[in-house]
């Protein structure tokens, strides 16, 4: 039994999983709008559509920066690697760039219905068009690192990109990726309020709303960014319970305690951040917690990364 993971894997878990919770963010990010816009509609209140609109923007320029990161990756990776850009694994390196391309381009235009097209149920469809992009981005990413941490690289070496993709997404039925992909729907909601809440705060100067409208909106991305983490916690300790079984069934060897307890305790540390914002009358005066809320939260992805990422080292299934 270990306390601290290897370097190796910490250096690329950390930043994996970080990137992974901000992916997750751009996900929730527009179904948070949309729900907001159904609000503005049911509350006949102007509050919940400001707050759209800056999710929106929010959405499009994290979505931007994501196509940004993917790209350079896939290229220092085709740079590192050159038989992974002449084999199987051409179309589903390159097919994540694109689907978050095409998520971006939804959030933007998303963002511009606004001025044409706002409360039509095109601007809708945009704005789920947008949140889906980011599923279907979830789902290839996430299957792309279980393809690529696998020994053997077990793609179809001979095959059309649609079976290629096919073979990648189709992993056993009692694979973790699938717990993963189900944690990920409830971390998708508690990402999206936990990085609204901080962008709220960068932009009090820039659109100013009213005090009244800040108290508003921080308390709704509060409540989901709580809600949404506290229903993720139960599964992620399924998530945990079946990679610790996975390396040792009798349970003598854990992995890494370290990345193991972070898992676990870091949400619920930022679960009481934001029960505070979401109890105090006065949530702007909480800076500090909410953007601490939003590192741990990233945090807490990298070390469930680790823990990951340690089982299919020991050539777990996964």
């Amino acid at each position: 039994m270990t306390l601290f993971p290897d370097a190796a894997v910490w250096s690329l878990a950390l930043p994996g999983g970080i990137l992974a919770c901000l992916l997750l963010a751009v996900t929730g990010i527009p179904f948070l709008c949309l729900a907001a816009q159904r609000l503005a509609v049911t509350q006949r209140t102007s509050f919940p559509d400001k707050l759209a609109r800056q999710g929106a923007l929010l959405a499009a320029l994290a979505a931007a920066l994501l196509v940004a990161v993917s790209a350079v990756m896939v290229f220092r990776m085709a740079q590192l690697q050159p038989d992974l850009m002449a084999g199987p694994f051409r179309v589903p390196l390159l097919s994540l760039p694109a689907l978050l391309v095409g998520t971006a381009a939804c959030a933007a235009l998303y963002l511009v219905g606004w001025k044409y097209i706002k409360g039509s149920a095109m601007h809708r469809f945009v704005g789920l068009a947008a949140g889906i992009g980011g599923i279907e981005a979830t789902v290839s990413g996430f299957a792309l690192a279980r393809a690529l941490l696998l020994p053997g690289h077990p793609l179809p070496t001979d095959a059309s990109p649609m079976d290629t993709m096919r073979a990648m997404i189709g992993a056993p039925a009692d694979s973790l990726l699938w717990a993963v992909l189900g944690q990920s729907t409830f971390v998708a909601a508690g990402a999206a309020g936990a990085l609204c809440l901080a962008w709220l705060l960068t932009r009090r100067e820039k659109d100013d709303f009213g005090r009244d409208y800040y108290n508003y909106a921080l308390g709704v991305c509060a409540r989901w960014a709580l809600g949404g983490t506290l229903c993720a916690v139960p599964v992620g300790v399924y998530v945990l319970y079946r990679a610790a079984t996975l390396t040792s069934p009798d349970l003598t060897m854990l992995p890494p305690l370290l990345p193991l307890a972070g898992t676990l305790v870091l949400p619920l540390a930022a679960c009481g951040l934001w029960g505070t914002v979401i109890r105090s009358a006065t949530p702007l005066r909480h800076k500090v917690g909410i953007v601490s809320a939003l590192v741990l939260l990233m945090v807490a992805c990298g070390c469930e990364a680790s823990t990951l990422a340690y089982v299919v080292r020991l050539h777990a299934p996964m």
